[in-house]
Protein backbone atom coordinates (compact mmCIF):
# COMPACT_ATOMS: atom_id res chain seq x y z
CA UNK A 1 0.00 0.00 0.00
CA UNK A 2 1.21 3.50 -0.70
CA UNK A 3 2.46 5.32 2.35
CA UNK A 4 0.73 8.57 3.26
CA UNK A 5 3.11 11.49 2.70
CA UNK A 6 2.99 14.74 4.63
CA UNK A 7 2.85 18.04 2.68
CA UNK A 8 6.15 19.12 4.25
CA UNK A 9 7.79 16.14 2.51
CA UNK A 10 7.46 18.01 -0.79
CA UNK A 11 8.90 21.32 0.37
CA UNK A 12 12.25 21.18 -1.47
CA UNK A 13 11.43 18.46 -3.98
CA UNK A 14 11.01 18.65 -7.74
CA UNK A 15 7.44 19.01 -8.98
CA UNK A 16 6.37 17.60 -12.37
CA UNK A 17 3.82 19.11 -14.73
CA UNK A 18 0.90 16.97 -15.86
CA UNK A 19 2.63 16.33 -19.21
CA UNK A 20 5.81 15.16 -17.46
CA UNK A 21 3.82 12.94 -15.09
CA UNK A 22 1.86 11.45 -18.01
CA UNK A 23 5.04 10.52 -19.88
CA UNK A 24 6.77 9.25 -16.74
CA UNK A 25 3.84 6.99 -15.77
CA UNK A 26 2.85 6.19 -19.37
CA UNK A 27 -0.83 6.95 -18.75
CA UNK A 28 -3.37 9.11 -20.53
CA UNK A 29 -4.33 12.60 -19.41
CA UNK A 30 -7.79 11.35 -18.41
CA UNK A 31 -6.27 8.64 -16.20
CA UNK A 32 -4.03 11.20 -14.51
CA UNK A 33 -6.98 13.53 -13.89
CA UNK A 34 -9.13 10.65 -12.63
CA UNK A 35 -6.41 9.76 -10.09
CA UNK A 36 -6.42 13.40 -8.96
CA UNK A 37 -10.21 13.48 -8.66
CA UNK A 38 -10.27 10.26 -6.61
CA UNK A 39 -7.38 11.55 -4.45
CA UNK A 40 -5.02 8.76 -5.47
CA UNK A 41 -2.44 11.29 -6.58
CA UNK A 42 -1.50 14.47 -4.68
CA UNK A 43 -1.18 17.64 -6.72
CA UNK A 44 -1.22 21.39 -6.50
CA UNK A 45 -2.60 23.83 -9.03
CA UNK A 46 -0.88 27.14 -9.80
CA UNK A 47 -1.92 29.40 -12.65
CA UNK A 48 -4.19 26.72 -14.06
CA UNK A 49 -1.34 24.18 -14.28
CA UNK A 50 -1.32 20.97 -12.24
CA UNK A 51 1.94 20.03 -10.51
CA UNK A 52 2.76 16.67 -8.96
CA UNK A 53 5.52 15.88 -6.44
CA UNK A 54 8.08 13.72 -8.27
CA UNK A 55 8.85 11.67 -5.15
CA UNK A 56 5.22 10.52 -5.00
CA UNK A 57 5.10 9.80 -8.74
CA UNK A 58 8.20 7.59 -8.36
CA UNK A 59 6.65 5.83 -5.38
CA UNK A 60 3.43 5.22 -7.32
CA UNK A 61 5.38 3.81 -10.27
CA UNK A 62 7.34 1.49 -7.96
CA UNK A 63 4.12 0.28 -6.36
CA UNK A 64 2.54 -0.44 -9.74
CA UNK A 65 5.68 -2.26 -10.99
CA UNK A 66 5.74 -4.36 -7.84
CA UNK A 67 2.11 -5.39 -8.46
CA UNK A 68 2.93 -6.35 -12.06
CA UNK A 69 5.86 -8.50 -10.93
CA UNK A 70 3.69 -10.21 -8.30
CA UNK A 71 1.04 -10.96 -10.93
CA UNK A 72 3.64 -12.36 -13.33
CA UNK A 73 5.08 -14.60 -10.61
CA UNK A 74 1.57 -15.81 -9.77
CA UNK A 75 0.93 -16.77 -13.41
CA UNK A 76 4.31 -18.52 -13.68
CA UNK A 77 3.64 -20.50 -10.48
CA UNK A 78 0.17 -21.48 -11.75
CA UNK A 79 1.55 -22.72 -15.08
CA UNK A 80 4.25 -24.76 -13.33
CA UNK A 81 1.65 -26.42 -11.11
CA UNK A 82 -0.36 -27.65 -14.12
Amino acid sequence: MLQQLKPTTFKDDYWMTSDEAQHFLKVSRSTLYRWCKTKQLPFTKMGGVLYFPKVYIQQLLGYKLQNILLQENHYINQSEAV
